[in-house]
């Protein structure tokens, strides 16, 4: 799959391939081939090729991504994109620093903290300056989209959710949706694979295709979440605390948790 996707791409790139280390990354978005390249300075930077759907997220990516670094956020910088109908694809620089999955029991405190910053500061830029629209009406329509189109695989529903079908979970999302919408400008796949520390204990951001104006909870339930899992109960209560200023809410939290095993 990985050889037929760089096919897709136009000779000039294939060209600036050459006497490059060009290596599959299994991890990323969904449906997109995407790939390390290191040149003989040991420079590198990241290849992402899609086609239909796949193409569609990654301009996507590409736009969001290009918005949020020129709103002031961490982000990595586009170096190249190529676009036709059917085939997508880009390139951009590597963040230097760690994915945030290497966060561990041991000394967990600053990473959850400097997590709780990073989200902090992408949401509370201007709600108004932000182009995207991800907000429930939106994603509740994307998820019935996928439910139509039988795109969604119960096996890889949380343990929450084993034995419903999608179209039971997405009826069940419909009778709940929350009363009030907190929107902010977030992530919108806010998962520890998509987190940078770097060398300066700060955060960055990539896959960025789902980026723009929702509720906070699309982020912090995911976050929440997943410091729960990866490291113990009193880790959320740290991260809730160092994002200040929010009375949580589990029952948000589990919506939009559900919410998510759409995407």
């Amino acid at each position: 799959m990985e050889a037929e996707a760089l096919n897709h791409l136009p000779e000039s790139w294939k060209d600036g391939l050459l006497g490059k280390t060009v290596v599959p990354v299994t991890a990323g978005m969904s449906g997109a081939s995407v790939f390390r390249v290191t040149a003989a300075n040991g420079i590198e930077h990241y290849l992402k090729i899609g086609t239909g759907n796949a193409a569609d997220l990654i301009n996507r990516e590409v736009e969001r991504t290009a918005w949020l670094a020129s709103a002031g956020i961490r982000v990595p910088t586009i170096v190249a994109r190529f676009a036709t109908e059917r085939v997508a694809a880009v390139a951009m620089t590597a963040l230097g620093g760690q994915s945030a999955e290497r966060i561990g029991e041991a000394d967990w405190r600053p990473g959850v903290a400097a997590i709780a910053r990073a989200f902090r500061q992408l949401h509370a830029l201007p709600l108004a300056t932000c182009p995207f629209d991800e907000t429930l009406v939106v994603r509740m329509a994307r998820a019935h989209d996928l439910v139509r189109a039988d795109a969604v695989d119960p096996a890889d529903f949380d343990e929450r959710n084993v034995g419903m079908t999608a179209k039971d979970l997405y009826h069940r999302l419909a009778a709940s949706v929350p009363a009030h919408e907190d929107c902010v400008v977030t992530h919108g796949d806010a998962t520890f694979s998509n987190l940078i520390m770097g060398d300066d204990g700060q955060i960055g951001f990539v896959d960025c295709s789902h980026c723009g104006k929702a509720d906070r909870y699309v982020d912090l339930a995911l976050l929440a979440g997943e410091i729960g899992d990866r490291l113990r109960p009193e880790a959320c209560r740290a991260f809730v605390d160092a994002y200040g200023d929010l009375r949580w809410c589990e029952s948000k939290a589990e919506f939009y948790r559900d919410l998510y095993e759409f995407f």
